[in-house]
């Protein structure tokens, strides 16, 4: 098992601080975040940025009518500043050359909204397998759809690359790509869904650049001195802050629409990192939006269900899950999307990636859409969340009151008026590890009340506290036939 320690040491301070330091800067080179085919956030500034090995030299770039210029800073960087654009469908020109005969051309220039996909490997996992539970999909080079796909195993093989903060995408290979057939399949597959849903609505193209990696541990995801900062000396797959390092570092600063972020599987596996999950993540946005300069939507989504092999990989996933509600209520501007009725189907070869993507990028396209566009109803893309637990006066029945219930609470399977007085799986008492299953009815449209059995622990009501939450373990939904948030509560 992991260590945590209270403070990092001297030497721990001196490795998080060495940075990038045997990094040679290139005769003129445009940062490979940018290139052919790639869609530039609309409506706010444009900063395009580069490297050159001699500082003092003038940058040059030309885009859409207009003319901007730089000098090459001491540290061999520089950057370029256009004036925002509203949407671009129509693909544009951009030429940057400097002063010493060196240029480069970028060809097909969109401007619309750009999604990052964050997280481990139920992000990262690729449409191609998960087409057999999706709706014929369709491919086309003119479709205002453009890709830019990282890889774990990248990262994870070039380890020198993972130790410091790195100036430029680390894999030469890796660009902007047209929504091709071969592309879409090594493709984030809630990414993919994602942003073919948003096409169907919005009027901008839409970029999506991959930042997960699969296995992720939090830890990974930050940078490595905040990661010391809460306590951690050791890791799992990279260095400290290694896929922060190699795939989310050298996008800083570039701006975009929002994040999608599917992680905590790994932290499931640790009775101490499990607890403080809502913390920690709360921390990682924070520090991810005070680098990147903008206040981001993050969709975060509650961990799938993982059938009866979690037990043996995943033992404190539950504690991961009512973690992330809890992190729903600390992290501004954020949202949750529920993801436990998704699971893998029994007959489904991989238990811990479920094929269902389809769903779930529908579940939070959907609320995007209502919350970054205005178009359809927030309303009707919640999730129930409790709001309160109260113990009644005689101590019999502890009333849960929801939020976010649409027309109503109800079983799976029926409509809210059918529901009421209908008894609901999955509710327990007690704190973990003592826990007991009771009854619970539907007592009113937004009530759930749980029968408190004599002599029992009546000080903490939980929903879904456990490691199977699948619907045949916990049934309820609102109207919307979104399940409730798995979460654990004090009873008042």
């Amino acid at each position: 098992m992991e260590n945590k320690m209270a403070l990092p040491s001297q030497e721990e301070k001196e490795i998080v601080a060495a940075g990038a330091a045997d990094w040679k800067a290139p005769a003129f080179k445009v940062s490979g975040v940018f290139g052919s085919h790639m869609v530039l956030q609309r409506e706010r500034p444009i900063r395009i940025w580069g490297f050159s090995d001699t500082p003092g030299s003038v940058i040059t770039g030309e885009f859409m009518g207009e003319r901007v210029s730089a000098t090459v800073s001491d540290d061999c960087r520089w950057t370029l500043r256009f004036v925002p654009h509203s949407a671009v469908w129509e693909g544009k020109q951009m030429v940057i050359y400097d002063d010493r005969g060196h240029s480069a051309v970028l060809e097909d220039v969109l401007v619309g909204d750009v999604w990052l996909i964050g997280g481990q490997s139920n992000a990262e996992h690729n449409q191609g397998g998960c087409l057999d539970w999706a709706p014929e999909q369709w491919y086309d080079k003119d479709e205002p759809l453009r890709l830019f796909a990282q890889t774990r195993q990248y990262a994870f093989e070039h380890q020198d690359l993972c130790a410091s903060p790195q100036p430029d995408i680390i894999c030469p290979d890796w660009g902007w790509q047209l929504p091709l057939e071969q592309a879409a399949h090594t493709f984030s597959a809630i990414g993919w869904f994602f942003g073919k849903e948003l096409l169907r609505y919005i009027d901008a193209p839409v970029g999506l650049i991959m930042m997960a990696a699969g296995g992720a541990c939090i830890r990974e995801l930050m940078p490595a001195e905040l990661a010391v900062e809460l306590g951690y000396n050791t890791t799992v797959a990279v260095p400290l802050g290694g896929f922060y390092n190699s795939l989310i570092h050298p996008f800083v600063p570039l701006q975009f629409k929002g994040q999608i972020f599917f992680q905590g599987e790994s932290e499931g596996c640790f009775p101490d990192h499990a607890p403080v999950y809502d913390k920690e993540l709360a921390r990682l946005v924070e520090d991810e939006r005070a680098r990147f300069g903008q206040d981001f939507p993050f969709y975060n989504v509650q961990l799938s269900d993982y059938r009866d092999e979690c037990y043996t990989y995943f033992a404190w996933l539950d504690t991961v899950r009512v973690k992330q509600l809890d992190a729903l209520a600390t992290i501004k501007n954020s949202t949750l999307t529920p993801a436990m009725d998704l699971g893998s189907p029994d007959t489904h070869p991989d238990f811990a990636h479920s094929p269902r993507k389809y769903e779930l990028a529908m579940r939070l396209a959907k609320l995007a859409l209502a919350r970054e566009y205005r178009i359809g109803s927030e309303y009707d893309a919640r999730a129930p969340r409790p709001t309160q637990a109260q113990k009644s006066a005689d101590g019999g029945q502890i009333t849960i009151a929801f939020t976010d219930i649409g027309d109503g609470l109800c079983v799976l399977g029926q409509s809210p008026k059918d529901s009421i007085g209908q008894q609901v799986k999955g509710f327990t008492l007690g704190e973990r590890g003592n826990q007991i299953p009771v009854r619970a009815v539907i007592e009113t449209r937004g009530l759930v009340t749980v029968d408190v059995p004599k002599g029992a622990d009546a000080s903490v009501v939980s929903y879904a506290y456990n490691i199977r939450v699948s619907a045949e373990h916990a049934d309820l939904r609102n109207s919307n036939n979104l399940p409730a948030f798995a979460f654990s509560m004090r009873v008042d």
